[in-house]
């Protein structure tokens, strides 16, 4: 095989790569799942406490949307773009100790806002770090193991997400009630929620420590070494058939997942009278529901591969989809177990989707447009399930009057995005290329810039 330098000229033969580095590097695969658990814990901290946060800061609602929604989603609209450049061209691993620094700093200054606009500003800086980390760290994940084998290896990291969600629910619910009747010895008039920050801030803290420990990883699978834009964008626009649909799926799928990541904890607290201490529990269904989605996803995709279908890959995501139009209906269950039950298959199926996406793209796209094309998917999630999502839901119920109004609202906005997020994900399959390990079966691994 031959390359081409960025003007275009020949840069001579390739030699066939090694199988050696195909063994899976598992220190690494660990350390990124604890990187991306600490990533999902400090970012969902605040959601089964922030009715609590709204009262002493005397937040209306509108203002507690921009902050759950639009502080976190304009670093990733601004940032994600420029980073996933970085990420496919440059040392990944030195960007990730920063991203994971910024998270941290940011949660230990939500303890000690004193304002609407200093929380803004606080979650706006946890935002920078755990918003834009994920391409970075699938990035890494594909370099570190073979292509049949990345659905089942991304079952661990997936579930290191899903656990950090589920701790952000149990850890937060359960210090907020601790730290009500002990508060801190060292800030003894501090609020629980700040407390509740400011030990999460700190723990997190200490896990950006052995990310000083990984390597950059050698690049494989690259199809051109150029790092100009034009290149990059015809690779783009000659998949524009596979990433359009992909995009608008994760579009219309990033209302229902930011509907239900913002508001779980709002609907428990007005519609069934449970307290933010009371929350917890919700921490053990996104656990189980990740862990189950999670090896639902990861098997059936490398399953999928093997398919002789085309994009065979992505036909999880198809299902689970399916499956989860009706489980939209959380929020409409008579009963707390029943809210439960319903969530539950409405996280596996997300579970499944978020999975197979992940890996559709780290085996589908070459490694230099792997962080980009991931985090288009993921600045496009960001920003329908923060700030857009909240605008509607804040919108919607102003019509929907009653304790019900919520979830109401959510049902239907869940309902009508699943079908379109279907009709995406099924385009995106009958329009998948093919395999990048198929076409550039002979290309050897490229060093970091």
């Amino acid at each position: 095989m031959t390359t081409m330098d960025a003007a275009g000229d020949a840069a001579g033969p390739v030699g066939p790569a090694p199988d050696l580095f195909r063994k899976t590097k598992w220190g690494v695969v660990w350390l990124l799942t604890l990187t991306l658990f600490s990533a999902l814990t400090v970012g969902g901290l605040l959601a089964p406490i922030q009715e609590a946060a709204k009262l002493e800061l005397g937040l209306s609602d509108m203002q507690l949307a921009l902050i759950v929604g639009t502080a976190t989603a304009i670093p990733v609209a601004i940032l994600a773009l420029p980073i996933a450049w970085y990420v496919d061209h440059g040392v990944r691993v030195r960007l990730l100790v920063i991203l994971a620094s910024l998270w941290a700093v940011g949660t230990i200054g939500t303890a000690f806002v004193q304002d609407f606009y200093g929380l803004f500003a606080a979650r706006f800086v946890a935002g920078v770090g755990a918003g834009t980390a994920f391409p970075v760290l699938v990035s890494i994940l594909a370099d570190v193991c073979l292509p049949e084998k990345r659905g089942r290896v991304m079952v661990l990291v997936s579930m290191g997400a899903w656990a950090g969600a589920a701790a952000a629910y149990f850890v937060g619910a359960g210090l907020f009630g601790y730290f009500e009747a002990h508060p801190l010895s060292i800030f003894p008039g501090m609020p629980a929620w700040r407390a509740s920050h400011l030990i999460v801030g700190v723990a997190s803290a200490v896990l950006v420590l052995p990310l000083f420990l990984l390597r950059e990883p050698k690049r494989y699978e690259v199809e051109q070494t150029s790092v100009a834009i034009g290149p990059t964008l015809r690779a783009f626009w000659n998949r524009k058939n596979f990433l359009g649909p992909l995009l608008i799926g994760n579009f219309a799928g990033g209302l229902a997942e930011g509907a239900a990541a913002l508001w779980i904890g709002s609907v428990l607290v007005r519609q069934y009278g449970q307290t933010p201490a009371q929350t917890g529990w919700v921490g053990l269904v996104i656990l189980v529901s990740g862990i189950v989605g999670s090896l639902i996803g990861g098997f059936s995709a490398d399953a999928g591969q093997k398919l002789k279908i085309r994009g065979g890959i992505l036909l999880p995501a198809v299902i689970a989809t399916a499956i989860s139009i009706p489980a939209s209906a959380y929020p409409m269950m008579p009963t707390l177990m029943g809210f439960g039950l319903v969530l539950f298959v409405l996280l596996v199926g997300g579970t499944i989707v978020n999975l197979v996406n992940s890996a559709a793209i780290a085996v589908l796209i070459p490694n230099e447009e792997r962080a980009l094309s991931l985090a288009g998917l993921k600045l496009v999630a960001t920003i329908v399930g923060g700030p857009i999502t909240a605008a509607i839901i804040v919108a919607m119920t102003g019509h929907m009057k009653g304790p019900d109004g919520l979830g109401i609202v959510l049902t239907w906005l869940g309902v009508i995005t699943g079908i379109i997020s279907l009709i995406g994900y099924w385009f995106a399959m009958t329009n998948a290329p093919r395999p990048v390990s198929e076409t550039l079966s002979d290309a050897a691994p490229t060093e970091a810039v």
